[in-house]
């Protein structure tokens, strides 16, 4: 029996030292996600909240408001779009998904630079840093793009 105890504990923590970080989810809070947006770009997260809305025009997207507050992010809805529609507002949503930032005035740092240089960022963290080095402040536009979700 101990050798079987030894061996199942070395087992367990062999696989525990392979998942990094990066591909565990968070759970949050949406207010959590809005204050440090760059903190968990790129990471799956799981948010829990209430449908406000739900995109009328394409129907592609919606916001998830969290209790008791009027703060709300945005959740592309990708692969289930149609699966949700305005008879969904009001209701209650557990969902994980990729949070995605974006540098939306970058086009200001190209007004800025000199024809040399390149600009070619592979995050939204260096995108920011270019644009602080040049005295510029980024606006990050934050989403999800859902990955799966369940109706509370």
């Amino acid at each position: 029996m101990l050798i079987v105890a030894v061996l199942l504990a070395a087992c367990s923590s062999n696989q525990t030292e392979r998942v990094s970080d990066d591909t565990l989810t968070v759970e949050a809070s949406i207010s959590d996600l809005l204050a440090d947006p760059l903190e968990f770009d790129n990471r799956s997260v799981k948010i829990e909240g209430v449908i406000s809305h739900v995109c009328r025009h394409s129907g592609d997207k919606m916001r998830i408001l969290q209790d008791g507050s009027d703060l709300s992010i945005l959740v592309m809805l990708g692969d289930f779009t149609g699966q949700f529609d305005t008879e969904s507002e009001g209701m209650r949503v557990s969902l994980e998904g990729l949070m995605v930032t974006e540098v939306t005035n970058f086009d200001e740092l190209e007004a800025h630079s000199h024809e040399d240089e390149d600009h070619d960022c592979e995050s939204t963290r260096e995108a920011v840093e270019a644009m602080k080095a040049k005295g510029l402040d980024a606006t990050i536009r934050s989403y999800i793009a859902l990955s799966q979700y369940e109706a509370r």
